[in-house]
């Protein structure tokens, strides 16, 4: 699965095809809010057992949306809310994310 860190939102997404082939049930609906757009509401689910490298991720909640809109192949879009725990360190030189717990 490819996915997309983005420090700057506080909510991750989810695709819906990566739904479905994880088969998560939709818990409730939630709000998401996107620069320069009018909220929106949308189907949440918990995502469960996600990890990065070696470092499991705490069960977060994802908006189900379709990704397919920016282009970049990604089923995941992390938003904060998805490193409870954690503080992260970009290394831009490297290309890497470092989690520090």
């Amino acid at each position: 699965m490819r996915a997309l860190v983005d420090t700057g939102a506080s909510q991750s997404l989810v695709d819906p095809r990566l739904v479905k082939q994880l088969e998560l049930e939709e818990e409730e609906i939630g709000w998401i809010v996107g620069i320069q757009t009018a909220p929106i509401q949308v189907p949440l689910v918990t995502v469960r057992g996600a990890a990065i490298g070696r470092c499991p991720l705490k069960p977060f909640k994802a908006g189900i949306i379709d990704l397919t809109n920016l282009r970049i192949g990604v089923q995941l879009v992390l938003g904060i809310n998805a490193f409870r725990g954690y503080r992260l360190q970009f290394n831009f030189a490297q290309g890497k994310l470092y989690l520090l717990s």
